[in-house]
């Protein structure tokens, strides 16, 4: 039976890049430079812990980019700021991650990318992110290597919502079982695009799935 996929929409942060060295060490450094004591692994796990509870509320996630942003940096530094004025870090730190210099690609996405291209595949981002997004891409010069980047900032909807999945679907002229996604959360990516119809894949690790890979060139055994 032949392959039905003919669009890949790729998730952006978490998948196809991750922040470099760390979230934690990028701010932390930061807020060294005001005198706020802190050391990389309290701001990772504060962070982490912040960024999982503000994805759940939609009056941050669904109002200005900058605004949900804010308010995380806000947050995460909360205990340890002493009342000072976060603002001067934030503005600092929103700077720093639309370059592409605090993020890697992942291991193998580029060149795996490319051999999915020239086996005739469609490619996308499809990433639940802020417009920055665009330039960081830009940074790593693998922008042309998309048809398109959707971003759910600039839709006004982001995964697992199903209107993302059908925005996606409207501008690419593609039917749900023509697409495969890639992306590393659970609820978001994978089960997002299975209720959309869209065949999926999760991306990292621990292992839950029969359906995850952990490196990019493993794409290439489900897309021959």
């Amino acid at each position: 039976m032949p392959n039905p996929i003919r669009v890949l929409t790729v998730d952006a942060a978490g998948t196809l890049i991750k922040p470099w060295p760390s979230v934690g060490a990028v701010y932390a450094k930061t807020a060294r430079k005001y005198g706020i004591e802190i050391n990389d692994k309290q701001v990772d796990e504060r962070f982490y812990e912040v960024f999982g509870q503000a994805q759940k509320n939609k009056k941050i996630t669904l109002g200005e980019e900058k605004d949900f942003w804010r308010e995380v940096v806000t947050l995460t530094f909360k205990p340890f700021a002493k009342g000072q004025d976060i603002d001067p870090i934030f503005e600092i730190l929103w700077d720093l991650f639309a370059e592409g210099e605090h993020w890697r690609i992942a291991e193998h996405a580029e060149s795996t990318l490319k051999t999915l291209r020239s086996r005739g595949y469609r490619l996308a981002v499809l990433s639940n992110n802020d417009s920055r997004l665009r330039s960081v891409l830009e940074d790593h010069s693998i922008t042309p290597l998309f048809e398109e980047i959707f971003i759910s900032s600039e839709l006004g909807v982001e995964k697992p919502d199903p209107a993302i999945f059908r925005a996606v679907e409207d501008k690419m002229k593609e039917k749900p079982d023509g697409f495969l996604h890639l992306g590393d959360s659970y609820s978001r990516d994978f089960m997002g695009a299975q209720k959309a119809g869209w065949s999926a894949l999760l991306y990292g690790l621990p292992i839950i799935e029969k359906s995850q890979i952990t490196s990019f060139s493993e794409l290439l055994d489900h897309l021959p």
